[in-house]
Protein backbone atom coordinates (compact mmCIF):
# COMPACT_ATOMS: atom_id res chain seq x y z
CA UNK A 1 0.00 0.00 0.00
CA UNK A 2 1.17 3.25 -1.08
CA UNK A 3 0.68 6.67 1.15
CA UNK A 4 0.20 10.06 0.49
CA UNK A 5 0.64 13.06 2.32
CA UNK A 6 -2.80 14.45 1.41
CA UNK A 7 -2.92 18.01 -0.09
CA UNK A 8 -6.78 18.15 1.42
CA UNK A 9 -6.77 16.46 4.47
CA UNK A 10 -3.32 16.91 5.17
CA UNK A 11 -3.20 13.25 6.41
CA UNK A 12 -0.70 10.09 5.68
CA UNK A 13 -2.67 8.08 3.66
CA UNK A 14 -4.01 5.15 1.15
CA UNK A 15 -2.63 6.52 -2.43
CA UNK A 16 -4.85 6.47 -5.09
CA UNK A 17 -3.94 2.88 -6.92
CA UNK A 18 -3.72 4.89 -10.62
CA UNK A 19 -4.05 8.07 -11.96
CA UNK A 20 -8.22 9.09 -12.01
CA UNK A 21 -7.65 11.02 -15.45
CA UNK A 22 -4.54 11.00 -17.84
CA UNK A 23 -2.16 13.22 -18.09
CA UNK A 24 0.24 15.41 -15.58
CA UNK A 25 -3.13 16.37 -13.77
CA UNK A 26 -3.66 12.81 -13.42
CA UNK A 27 -0.34 11.94 -12.16
CA UNK A 28 -0.80 14.76 -9.72
CA UNK A 29 -3.54 13.81 -8.36
CA UNK A 30 -2.44 10.18 -7.68
CA UNK A 31 0.95 11.94 -5.62
CA UNK A 32 -0.48 14.09 -3.84
CA UNK A 33 -4.32 13.27 -2.76
CA UNK A 34 -5.09 10.29 -0.93
CA UNK A 35 -8.15 7.58 -1.99
CA UNK A 36 -10.92 8.92 0.66
CA UNK A 37 -10.79 12.78 -0.36
CA UNK A 38 -10.82 11.85 -4.41
CA UNK A 39 -13.76 9.69 -3.43
CA UNK A 40 -15.59 12.65 -1.85
CA UNK A 41 -14.55 14.65 -4.64
CA UNK A 42 -16.46 12.65 -6.89
CA UNK A 43 -19.54 12.72 -4.87
CA UNK A 44 -19.34 16.49 -5.14
CA UNK A 45 -18.44 16.75 -8.69
CA UNK A 46 -21.75 14.56 -9.40
CA UNK A 47 -23.61 17.68 -7.40
CA UNK A 48 -21.35 20.35 -9.24
CA UNK A 49 -22.49 18.81 -12.77
CA UNK A 50 -25.95 18.79 -12.06
CA UNK A 51 -26.63 21.52 -10.15
CA UNK A 52 -24.95 23.98 -12.89
CA UNK A 53 -26.29 21.86 -15.75
CA UNK A 54 -22.19 21.22 -17.03
CA UNK A 55 -21.93 19.38 -19.99
CA UNK A 56 -18.57 17.34 -20.10
CA UNK A 57 -18.70 17.63 -23.50
CA UNK A 58 -17.80 21.28 -23.65
CA UNK A 59 -14.51 22.30 -23.20
CA UNK A 60 -15.32 25.65 -21.30
CA UNK A 61 -17.36 23.16 -18.83
CA UNK A 62 -14.83 20.86 -18.45
CA UNK A 63 -12.45 23.47 -17.44
CA UNK A 64 -14.87 24.91 -15.07
CA UNK A 65 -15.19 21.27 -13.34
CA UNK A 66 -11.26 20.94 -13.57
CA UNK A 67 -10.92 24.30 -11.65
CA UNK A 68 -14.01 23.22 -8.97
CA UNK A 69 -11.79 20.30 -8.66
CA UNK A 70 -8.53 21.69 -8.19
CA UNK A 71 -9.76 24.22 -5.46
CA UNK A 72 -11.62 21.33 -3.35
CA UNK A 73 -8.62 19.18 -3.33
CA UNK A 74 -6.39 22.21 -2.50
CA UNK A 75 -4.24 22.00 -5.60
CA UNK A 76 -4.82 25.16 -7.05
CA UNK A 77 -1.18 25.85 -7.79
CA UNK A 78 -1.23 22.41 -9.64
Amino acid sequence: MTTVVCARCGKSAEALPNPPMGGQLGLTLQERVCAGCYADWVGQQNLLINHYGLNMADSDDRKRLIVAMKEYLGLETA
